[in-house]
């Protein structure tokens, strides 16, 4: 019976926490971009494993600095059994420290406390400006899908008070039935785009909950805009700021520093450790017993084992090649990302300014001007309807090269290894 009820208060507790948890989550504030980016830089599990594999280097760094244990030693001799260790001939305890080279060790050291910052640049800081800009870009995105499904929704009104229109007409004997044919498809297609507008949506906002570590329902109201086209600075600005601050780049030159630290900590590997004793020695016999102390010095000489440092020093040889060569290949990638994202933001933009400066204002126009001569019965309201679906549509497209722009403006800043300006400006 008790077993019943603690499993009941369990059970209620659990009900109650999920409760909460919901509760929580229910209530709705407002993110801008900023705040969502700290966000997901808190609690996102990526950046938590990049923090990790960090905190793992580090900790190697004090096994490389820690000295070799020492050994301690109690010998017996002339023991009358093998268990009477009270009745010996000649006993001698004492300890024993191995010395290694002192170049090897700072050198193993340094190595490992560079290799940790090459871990810190191209894992944790490297993680830590891939999330900004998949934050950044889902926020854009629930952005942009939010309003494609006004004006798809808007869109999909219009079609079907033209539907609508055309059946009066039909009825009246203004058109014949392939009008209304035709306005019954355009009907359709318009609410199927608004399913599958509505279906974006809804992933992008799943998106972003799940970059921000949220449950995947959990409500989000944005504050922003996709308006605003920053700065650009030229190709050989931004190639330099790139070479400057991407943080992979910056970890390639730090596991270089590292490999050169290894390679001489190896080769310090071939000259001899020392072996340090301080031994307490009892003798006894039939005239009596005497204590003395012994010390011990000893030098280890890789003789036999010397291809095992040579070896290592081979393999060390080779790390360092691998290393530079891979730096070499993260600045030739950073310079071409660089330089690909630049030309997708140039494209992008061009794009938006045809919309602002061209396209945009002529499909308003051209709604103005169907609306008056609607009014002055120049225009049958099925044209007008046209026109304002007309509007409707390249409103719809303007957003959406809006979006590609904050798109390739994202893969911009990732290439260049930050913001390129305050986002609170755009």
């Amino acid at each position: 019976m008790y077993r019943h009820v603690l499993s009941a208060i369990v059970l209620i507790s659990s009900v109650n926490c999920g409760i909460l948890a919901d509760v929580a989550y229910a209530q709705t504030f407002e993110f801008d971009r900023q705040t969502a980016v700290g966000l997901a830089l808190q609690q996102n599990p990526e950046v938590m494993a990049a923090q990790k594999m960090w905190d793992a280097a580090r900790a190697r760094v004090t096994q490389a600095r820690a000295l070799p244990d020492p050994q301690f030693k109690l010998e017996y001799e002339e023991l009358s059994g093998i268990t009477r260790t009270s009745d010996f001939g000649e006993r001698s305890f004492g300890v024993t420290q191995r010395v290694e080279s002192p170049l090897k060790w700072w050198r193993r050291g340094q190595a490992a406390s560079q290799a940790a910052q090459a871990t810190r640049l191209a894992v944790l800081e490297m993680t830590r400006l891939d999330i900004q800009s998949r934050v950044k870009l889902a926020f854009d995105r629930v952005l942009f899908a939010e309003r494609r499904v006004g004006y798809v929704e808007q869109n999909a009104q219009l079609a079907q008070d033209f539907f609508a229109k055309a059946q009066r007409r039909l009825a009246a004997g203004d058109v014949v039935q392939l009008e209304v044919l035709r306005a019954e498809v355009e009907a359709g297609r318009a609410a199927n785009r608004m399913v599958e507008a509505r279906g974006d949506l809804s992933v992008a906002k799943v998106e972003l909950n799940t970059l921000l570590a949220r449950p995947n329902k959990a409500p989000l109201q944005l504050r922003g805009d996709l308006q605003g086209q920053p700065s650009l600075l030229p190709l050989e600005k931004l190639q330099q700021l790139g070479m400057e601050r991407r943080p992979d780049l910056l970890g390639s030159d730090w596991a270089v520093i590292s490999s050169y630290s290894a390679r001489s900590a190896a080769r310090a590997g071939l000259m001899p450790d020392l072996n340090l004793g301080i031994f307490r020695q009892s003798i006894r016999g039939a005239a009596g017993g005497e204590d003395f102390w012994r010390v011990a010095v000893a030098l280890d000489f890789p003789l036999w084992g010397a291809a095992k440092q040579r070896g290592r020093l081979a393999e060390a040889k080779a790390v360092v090649g691998q290393a530079v060569a891979e730096q070499d290949r993260v600045r030739y990638q950073v310079l071409l990302q660089i330089e690909s994202a630049l030309l997708g933001v140039e494209s992008a933009r061009k794009r938006v300014e045809l919309f602002e400066k061209g396209i945009l204002h002529e499909a308003e126009r051209g709604t103005e001007v169907a609306g008056r001569s609607y009014a002055e019965g120049k225009l049958s309201y099925l044209e007008l309807l046209g026109a304002q679906k007309t509007l409707s549509e390249v409103h719809e497209e303007y957003v959406a090269a809006l979006f590609d722009f904050r798109t390739a403006f994202y893969r911009l800043e990732m290439a260049t290894g930050g913001p390129l300006n305050d986002t609170t400006s755009y």
